[in-house]
């Protein structure tokens, strides 16, 4: 496995807190403690296929970020979102197709699934919009 660099472990506890409610609400009988996220001092974040990691980087965090201040954390809860959806997808080899996109609408608060759209615009022909 790759190592994961420029972990902010200060903010451990958040994102342990945000992945555990995200997978219990997309299932009730997830084992959370199988996925574990880091936040890092990187420029984007990733899903690790070879293991059960996938990170966040620290501007998606920070509650100064414009998208964080506008929605108490929103944007922090739909990267951690986006990361899980490619890590449950498990297929390394199709990163934004229609499974993953069933995953991400199923995990992704619906109110926060607009920001994927600034991400991946082709995003909207799997039913992501700016009013949901």
């Amino acid at each position: 496995m790759k190592k994961i660099r420029k972990i902010q472990s200060q903010f451990q506890d958040e994102i342990d807190k945000v992945t555990k409610e995200l997978l219990l609400a997309y299932d009730k009988n997830m084992n959370h403690e199988k996925f574990k996220g880091y936040i890092t001092d990187t420029l984007v974040g990733r899903a690790y296929f070879r293991g059960p990691y996938f990170t966040v980087p620290f501007w998606a965090y920070n509650p100064r970020h414009k998208h964080n201040k506008k929605t108490d954390g929103g944007y922090f809860i739909y990267y951690v979102a986006h990361e899980l959806s490619h890590k449950l997808n498990r297929n390394e080899y199709s990163h934004h197709d229609s499974y993953f996109y069933e995953i991400f609408t199923k995990l992704c608060p619906k109110h926060l699934q607009h920001f994927e759209l600034s991400y991946k615009k082709t995003s909207s022909k799997y039913g992501i919009s700016k009013n949901n």
